[in-house]
């Protein structure tokens, strides 16, 4: 069976490495003249790390303890979930040399301009045939407009700024409409720290003033499309597939992609065969629940008095409460009381992020 994916990105890279699992050797083709990252915040869920046939601890920048959630006017949540923030292109070239060395092929300089029934196009004019055609190649996907894949999506920024994180032990997330329709992040490495949100390189410099890192020395400048529609589109065709950005599969409650992709390439590794079996069982499962589209959507459409009130909220929450002490706190909000069924679906779709989403 001839495979082949076309991007080696992490979609392309982890799903390549879990078909050499199954004795499938592919073909991976990459536009570019060497795998590396695009705008990314590199944190992930350490506990999707071990899902991935490939040994990436050397490729982790810091290990954190857990997320901060930071709302206006100072008060905050914190979540304990271990994570961690990787050196993303090495982690990346990492993956691609083992791909290789366990019978896998890289092809770089590889752009597939066209898709023409069992055969794809390249820029430099060559054709080539395939069994199981994977678009792995981001948002801009050839086989995704070949599919009439359509989603919306976000322009997000971000520094790589040097600072002292030693005494960082969390992934940091501000929600605050100053500075973001979604939220702001701050993720430590070692002696360096990445610092972006949703929206442009203007609104990023004022979150920097705000948060004192405006004299901090830029190491790296970068921004990115991300889609946004969740898993509602097409993903699977006949011998093709799609996944990672390419279908639409970062989390849209929490915009991350990298622990969709791992749990996805796990799906489409074990249905190559059956790819119409793919697009069902991801479809079913919770990364494409439509509570965190529908949750993402309603965050983004709180006010900054919204969300101060819900810092309220969430300030002193104990760890297992239940149901009833929180609706006490909602019921000295009215603004929130209104809006008590768009807290509940945006309290599941929070949950299901942390758990499934990073």
């Amino acid at each position: 069976m001839k495979v082949v994916i076309v991007g080696a990105g992490p979609a392309g890279l982890i799903t390549a490495l879990n078909l050499l699992q199954r004795g499938i050797k592919p073909l991976v083709l990459e536009k570019q003249p060497e795998v590396r990252s695009t705008a990314c915040g590199e944190a992930l869920g350490l506990r999707w790390l071990s899902e991935i046939p490939f040994d990436s601890n050397p490729y982790i920048a810091k290990r954190v303890t857990g997320a901060k959630l930071i709302f206006p006017g100072g008060n905050f949540d914190h979540i304990a979930k271990e994570c961690v923030v990787l050196n993303r292109t090495d982690w990346l070239r990492g993956m691609a040399e083992e791909v290789k060395e366990k019978g896998g092929r890289l092809s770089l300089n590889s752009e597939v301009i066209s898709v023409e029934g069992d055969s794809i196009r390249l820029k430099n004019g060559q054709d080539m045939g395939y069994d199981i055609l994977i678009g792995a190649d981001g948002p801009g996907s050839c086989l995704a407009r070949y599919l009439d894949m359509r989603y919306s999506s976000i322009v997000a920024s971000q520094y790589k700024i040097t600072l002292d994180t030693s005494g960082m032990d969390s992934l940091e997330f501000y929600f605050d409409k100053r500075f973001s329709f979604g939220y702001a992040w701050i993720f430590p490495k070692e002696g360096a720290a990445n610092v972006g949100l949703g929206g442009d390189f203007a609104h990023l410099d004022a979150f920097l003033r705000y948060k004192g890192l405006d004299r901090q020395p830029i190491l790296r400048k970068e921004a990115g499309i991300i889609p946004n529609s969740g898993l509602s589109g097409k993903l699977a065709q006949q011998n093709m597939a799609l996944i990672g950005d390419a279908a639409s599969m970062p989390n849209p409650a929490g915009l991350s992609g990298l622990s969709s992709i791992i749990q996805a390439s796990h799906i489409l590794a074990s249905n190559i065969d059956n790819l119409e079996g793919y697009q069902r069982q991801v479809k079913n499962h919770p990364i494409a629940d439509p509570a965190l589209l529908r949750g993402g959507h309603i965050m983004m459409n709180f006010n900054n008095r919204d969300l101060t009130h819900i810092g309220e909220f969430f300030a002193g929450v104990k760890e297992g409460e239940g149901h009833a002490p929180r609706v006490r706190r909602i019921a000295k909000h009215p603004s929130l009381l209104l809006k008590l069924n768009k807290l509940r679906t945006v309290y599941k779709a929070g949950k299901m992020a942390m758990d499934y989403g990073w």
